[in-house]
Formats: C-alpha cells, structure tokens, sequence
C-alpha cells in the first residue's frame, strides 16, 4: 500500500476532527489511539515532496484528498459510477461546489451547533435535535438525526424493547435520510447514519449498501466499519472496499476467529504494523487471535503487553478475564478485577471481569448479578450475554439461560457461544431436534473445534440416529484434540454395538492414546474391551497387558479384570 506517513496522520487527524464533532466518540477514540501510535519520522515512502505539508499539495486545493472523499454525496462518484473522463470532470466540478456551499453552512451554523453539540455530550438529545431544527450543513444535520435516533434507542431500552423497536421514529429518520440522500446532500457520515437507521428498521440489505459507500466516502470512520461487519457477517471479505488502509483494520476484526485464516490474518495484522505500529488495537486484535485459537499462553502474554502500555485501558478485559478463569488462575483473576474496579466500577467490562471471578469461585447467584449490570449498562455487550447464559445454565434456570443466548444471537449471529449455549439449553430440556439445530450452527462457525461436534454428536446419539452420531464423532477426531478422547470413546461403542468390533477396537486405542486422568471409566471398559477383542484373536499376552491396566485405571472394575483372567486361566488348562 502505497501511502505516507504524514497524509496517513493528517487523514487521522481530519478523522478525529469529524468524528468528534458529530458525536461519534468510539471512531473518536479510535482514530486518536492509531493517530498517537504513527512513528515520528515517515517511513512508509509513499508521499511525494508535494504532500509532505499536512498531505496538501503545492499550488494545489486547501482541501484533502481525504476531505474530498469524506464530502461526495449519494454515489456521484466517478470511480464508483464508471463515468467517462468528461463526466468525471464534470462531476469533481459539482463536488467542489457542493463542498464549499457545506463548508459555508457548517461555518454560518457554527454558533448553534456549538449549543446543540453541549446538549448531546449530556445526553438531551430532545433538546438537541430541537435547537438544530433548521440547520442545513451537514454536521448540524447529522447531529440533529443522531439525537433523534439515540433519543429513540433509549426510549425503546427504558421500556424494555430491543433496539430499533420505535419503528416510527426510526422510519422517520430514514425518510428524510433518503430524501437527502436522493439529491446528493448527504456526505460520508449521513450515509453512515443512514444505514444506521435502515438496519434498525429490518432493512438490512440496503443498510450493508449504504454502510459500504460510508466507509468507500469517508474511510476513517471506524463505527461503519464495524456496522458493516455486523451487517455483513460470514461475507465481510466479499464485500470489503478492494482499496483503502482501514480495510486491514476490517479483515483482520472479521478473520480474529476464524480457524482457518490464520495466514491472511497475519498478513492483514502486519501491513497495520507497518502502518500504525504496535497500537493498542493491533495487539488487541493479536490477544483476540490467541484466545480465539486457545493459545492461552501467548494472549496471556500479549493481554500483559497492552496492560503495560496503557494501564488504565478497559477494553478487551472481559476477554483476558475469560482466558484467566479458563486456566483457573485466581489469583490473577482477582487482581484483575481489582484494577478494572479501581479505574471504573461502571463499565461493562468491569462487570464481566468481576462476574468471571465470582463464577470461578461458585458464587454463581453473584457472577449472574454481575453480567446482568453489565447487560444494563450496555445491552449490546455481546460478553455480557453469553456469560449470563452460562451463569444461567448453572443455576438451571433454562428460560432466563435461552433468552440470554438468544439476545447474544441478535447482536452476533458469528459468535459460536451463542448457539452453542442455546443447543445446550435446549438439550438440558429434552428438545433434542431444537438442541441439533443450534449446536449444528455452532459447529458451522467452528469446523475445526472437536467440541462443537462431539455436542452435535451426543445430540444425535441420544437421538437414536447413530449413523449421524458416528459421522459427527469422526469430524471431531479429526478436529481439534480437546475431545478427541470423549469421541473415540462415544465412537467406539457405537461401533460395538453396531457389531463392528474392528473399528471399535480402533477406537478404544485412539482413547487411551489420548485419554486423561478424569477418564477413569472410559479408559476401564477400553481395556476390557481390547482384551476380549484380542482373546477372540487368540492373543492372550496382549490380553493380559490390557488387563492389567485396569485396576489402576479404575480400582472398582478391577474385579471385572480378575474374572476374565480367571476365565483365561481356566481355558488354558
């Protein structure tokens, strides 16, 4: 990517400029952490000695490339359109004209946008909208709709809805949106608005339209980018921008757990290096990367690096708590809590990290308290939701444990957990058809995690369908080794009652080739299985081996193992 470092800190700073202006504070904060993290001197070679000053061409415009982009309208651009040179010069024309005619409002505006934007930082967004009435520059514009549109998300949550359930506030927006939009008066934020409030009201493929031209008109703006991985989904790839920096940024968020994309995540991770260096999003997205691929080991380590670097950070701790309480590490886990409490008792992550330490100590009524604080200071904490579910699942309470899952669902229908804990749920309440269809969604989404399938695989089983179970077992030998032992041990007796003794023969040595310690019983009825399989081979000395491991896999079956000895003794003579 051919880009210098002083246009990239001067498109940032403009990002930083804009966003913080219409209100939109985590693209703020975004912009700003991968602004701080730029080196000082450029070393990427790719500004001309013309754009060294601020990215600003001698002789050339006062304004941006970037600020051009951010300024085209509804789709009038000529590398989007296919335009002839003619209609692209004549287009550019247009688009300068509409530039300085906003730059001209916004600047007239300035006053009562000052007075509205006041009103938003202390959330009355009534009042805010109101006082905008009338503004026609693009920044008064969006803020006025913005207000309306989180005036509306809170009526719906205080009223206990979900989000977008004030259908006719949110249609309003929409339609003026697309009023704007059709004549060409809407700039990269009041697309990004627009496909805000088309998702809201269900209409989510023109919202994955809209959002798209947001990030191709104004690239920084990261809250699009990550309404349009919401909106996209499995296809983020497909219909990521081909051009642009932040589209690294993007695929590297979309591709952080997905199994099998391990080299184009690392390449998408280090062309950010090379651009922003290490910031504290790159190595959160590494951390991510590890924890999704369950090197427990090397998040930790990069969890301790981010820490080092920005002590008082948030973000990202409910996941490093996660990892903590998978490893049983309290210590650590209540220190962890502890500092998350000290710099803020009320943030979401808070709450999930304090939830995990009272989970790891089986105060399960306290962890369910924990994720539901969290759940009502952040209805979209996707963390939140999936924890209250497992909590939930403990304290089987299965109803409060589906709805948990289901609104975890809504918010990420790419999250295993969610439909993992819903096939669980449902499991729990002998539905096995409703169990299939979750825990099959759950093993679409993570094909090489033996513990998707041996779920699936345990669903079928208790099912009576033991064809599917054994398709489902061998796809988890086949997986991950987590439960490579719980499916050799499944599969093998479902070969043994299918009178396949060679395959369940098979099976029982993969067990004890990855059996451990808490698989006492398994690995017993193994060795019992093997010794009469290899007596009816007339092999007794391998018998006897087998035999003999019995009682010190499970002492209270070693009675079983002395009568088959007995009964070989007696043969023999």
């Amino acid at each position: 990517m051919d880009i210098g470092i002083e246009r990239l800190r001067c498109q940032l700073r403009e990002a930083v400029e804009e966003c913080s202006a219409r209100g939109l504070v985590f693209s703020t904060k975004w912009a700003a952490e991968q602004l701080c993290s730029l080196p000082l001197s450029d070393n990427l070679g790719g500004d001309t000695e013309d754009e060294k000053d601020g990215g600003i061409p001698v002789g050339g415009s006062k304004a941006t490339p970037t600020l051009k982009n951010r300024l085209r309208g509804a789709g009038q651009v000529s590398q989007t359109t296919g335009a002839t040179e003619g209609e692209t010069e004549q287009g550019d024309n247009t688009l300068e004209d509409k530039r300085m005619q906003w730059q001209q409002l916004d600047a007239e505006e300035r006053d009562r946008m000052a007075l509205g934007k006041s009103l938003f930082d202390v959330r009355e967004f009534e009042r805010a909208a109101f006082m905008l009435q009338g503004c026609r520059g693009p920044r008064a514009v969006f803020l006025r709709l913005y207000s309306l549109y989180l005036n509306s998300e809170r009526r719906a949550s205080e009223a206990g809805e979900s989000k977008g359930s004030n259908s006719s506030a949110v249609a309003e927006i929409s339609a003026e949106l697309l009023a704007l939009d059709a004549v060409g008066d809407l700039d990269g934020f009041g697309i990004y608005l627009l496909a805000l409030s088309l998702k809201a009201s269900g209409r989510r493929d023109e919202a994955r339209n809209a959002c798209l031209r947001a990030v191709q008109v104004f690239e920084c703006n990261w809250s699009a980018w990550e309404l349009l991985a919401g909106l996209a989904g499995a296809q983020s790839a497909t219909v990521c921008p081909a051009t642009g920096w932040v589209r690294h940024a993007f695929l590297a968020q979309a591709l952080v757990a997905a199994e099998a994309a391990s080299a184009e995540f690392a390449g998408h991770v280090a062309e950010l290096e090379r651009l922003v260096g290490r910031s504290g999003f790159v190595m959160g997205l590494r951390a991510q990367r590890h924890y999704h691929m369950r090197e427990f080991d090397e998040a930790g380590s990069e969890f301790s690096a981010l820490q080092a670097l920005d002590p008082f950070r948030l973000e990202l701790s409910d996941v490093h708590s996660n990892i903590l309480y998978v490893t049983e590490d309290r210590g650590r886990l209540a220190a962890l809590a502890q500092r998350c409490a000290a710099v803020d008792r009320f943030r979401p992550e808070t709450c999930c990290v304090i939830g995990n330490y009272y989970s790891l100590r089986r105060e399960h009524d306290k962890a369910a308290g924990y994720f539901r604080r969290a759940a009502q200071l952040d209805s979209a904490c996707l963390a939140a939701w999936v924890l209250l579910g497992h909590e939930l699942i403990e304290l089987k309470n299965t109803a409060g444990a589906a709805d948990a899952y289901r609104r975890a669902a809504d918010i990420d229908a790419r999250d295993y957990r969610a439909w993992y804990g819903l096939g669980k749920t449902y499991e729990m309440l002998n539905m096995p058809h409703y169990a299939l269809r979750y825990y099959a969604r759950a093993a679409a989404l993570r094909p090489h995690d033996s513990r998707m399938w041996c779920a699936l695989a345990d669903c079928y089983d208790r099912a009576a369908q033991p064809d599917s179970a054994i398709a489902c077992y061998r796809r988890a030998l086949h997986a991950s080794p987590e439960s490579a032992a719980h499916a050799a041990a499944r599969l093998a007796r479902l070969y043994a009652a299918a009178g396949d003794r060679p395959r369940a023969a098979h099976c029982y040595r993969l067990l004890l080739a990855h059996a451990a310690t808490d698989a006492a019983d398994d690995v017993a009825s193994a060795c019992l299985f093997l010794a009469s399989y290899e007596l009816d081979r007339r092999n007794p000395r391998a018998a006897r081996q087998y035999l003999s491991q019995v009682a010190d896999a499970a002492p209270h079956r070693a009675e079983e193992a002395s009568a088959m000895l007995r009964a070989m003794a007696s043969s023999s003579n």
